[in-house]
C-alpha cells in the first residue's frame, strides 16, 4: 500500500466500506442518497477519517471472452469495448461515474479513501469478470493483462482525486488464486 501522506494528513480512524443498503451489491444497486447518509454518519457520528472502499471487480471490469473461429474477442457483455482509454481496459463508464459520485461525497464529508483496485474475494466469495471464471487471475497471463490494463486506467482516471490517500491492489488476493472448475 503506498499512502500519499501529504493527501492523507494525519489519521487515525477507519473502516472498510459498503453502502448500507446493499452491502457488496451497492454498485449495482446504486442509491448516491444513502452514500450521503453513511459517510455523514461515519465522519460526523464516529469519527471516522478513511475508509477503504472496493470498485468491485465484475461490475467495473464486466468482460466476456467470446469465442470462434480460434479466435478471442473481449466485450463488455454483448457490446464491443470503447475505443477510449477506459473502453480499451474493458472498464464500465456507468461504474467510474458512480465512484466518481463516491469519491466526491467521501470528500464532501472530509473522509479520505484508500482504494482497493482488484477485489476478487470478498465477504466469503469469489468476483471475478465473467471472462475469467475457471481461470487462475492471479496467475495465468490472460486475465494478468486485464488487470494490468485495469489497475493503469483507473488510477490514470482518478490519480488527482483530492479524497483518494492510497491505492492498493486489492483485497485478500492470495485467496483468488485457486478457482476450481464449474
Amino acid at each position: 500500500m503506498n499512502i500519499d501522506f501529504k493527501k492523507a494528513g494525519s489519521f487515525s480512524t477507519g473502516c472498510n466500506y459498503w453502502a448500507s443498503h446493499a452491502g457488496t451489491n451497492m454498485w449495482k444497486d446504486w442509491r448516491p442518497e444513502m452514500l450521503a447518509k453513511d459517510f455523514k454518519q461515519l465522519a460526523n457520528e464516529a469519527g471516522l477519517q478513511i475508509l477503504r472502499v472496493f470498485p468491485l471487480w465484475p461490475d467495473f471490469q464486466p468482460l466476456n471472452c467470446l469465442k470462434g473461429g480460434g479466435k478471442k474477442e473481449m466485450r463488455m457483455g454483448e457490446n464491443p469495448l470503447g475505443h477510449d482509454e477506459l473502453g480499451q481496459a474493458g472498464i464500465s463508464p456507468i461504474m467510474m461515474e458512480r465512484f466518481a459520485v463516491l469519491a466526491d461525497k467521501a470528500e464532501e464529508n472530509g473522509l479520505k479513501l484508500i482504494v482497493s483496485l482488484i477485489t476478487g474475494w470478498m465477504s466469503g466469495r469469489l468476483y471475478v469478470p465473467p471472462a475469467f471464471e475457471n481461470l487462475n487471475v492471479i496467475a495465468d497471463p490472460f486475465p494478468l493483462m486485464w488487470e494490468i490494463k485495469f489497475v493503469k486506467a483507473f488510477v490514470r482516471h482518478f490519480k488527482k482525486h483530492k479524497a483518494i490517500v492510497a491505492w492498493e491492489f486489492g483485497n485478500e488476493c492470495n485467496c483468488m488464486g485457486a478457482i476450481e472448475k464449474r
